[in-house]
């Protein structure tokens, strides 16, 4: 069971499942711990509609899937469709362009982007499927992505905030432990107001 550390971050502890067998996929793969932060980020309730963007190995989905059981995801790779169907029978994932994807899926409670590929088309059609309310939280490897998809958000009234992770892990040396960084990802989180707060707004 692997638990992040979580305190550092004031978030809930959030176990996931092993990563057993684990497929490899081009592109960088989600870390564990960032998984779990993207769980506190977005805190899935049950019945909540969660779409993964750029699905790959599976393992955001797998997390969510312990909160709500409406789960639907879309990647480019077949073999990323296929492992991430194993990995959540009962979700629903499709293959292709998210651009081509997102007209055909339901309105959308919470949304994990971890595939960049077309977003400037993608993204405006993300935005018609969020419900109110909603959260989108973006995990990323590059600083520039990082910017381009703040700004995306700030552009659409949803930014909310974007974080730097960096991780380390241990291994031993010369009888001791020392530590190994893995390189940093960047997180970008936006969230829709809710229907309260959009009335607010108007009456401002």
């Amino acid at each position: 069971m692997i638990l992040l550390r979580a305190r550092e971050f004031g978030l809930s502890l959030y176990p996931l499942p092993p990563l057993q067998n684990a497929m490899k996929l081009p592109g960088t793969e989600t870390q564990p711990e960032n998984v779990s932060i993207a769980m506190g980020k977005l805190e899935i309730g049950a019945g909540m509609t969660f779409l993964d963007i750029g699905c790959g190995s599976g393992a955001v989905s797998l997390a969510a899937s312990r909160f709500t059981d409406i789960i639907y995801g879309v990647d480019r790779r077949p073999e990323a469709v296929e492992i991430s169907r194993a990995k959540v029978p009962a979700g629903t994932f499709l293959c292709g362009e998210a651009e081509d994807l997102l007209a055909t899926l339901p309105k959308v409670d919470r949304c994990f982007i971890g595939g960049t590929r077309g977003i400037d088309a993608f993204f405006p059609l993300l935005m018609e499927r969020l419900r109110p309310g909603s959260v989108v939280v973006a995990d990323l490897a590059r600083i520039g992505i990082a910017s381009k998809v703040a700004n995306l958000m700030k552009a659409e009234g949803i930014f909310n905030e974007l974080l730097q992770i960096g991780i380390s892990r241990g291994y031993e040396l010369a009888g001791d432990i020392a530590l190994r960084p893995i390189n940093p990802i960047f997180m970008v989180v936006g969230r829709r107001p809710g229907m309260s707060e959009q009335m607010e707004m108007t009456r401002c």
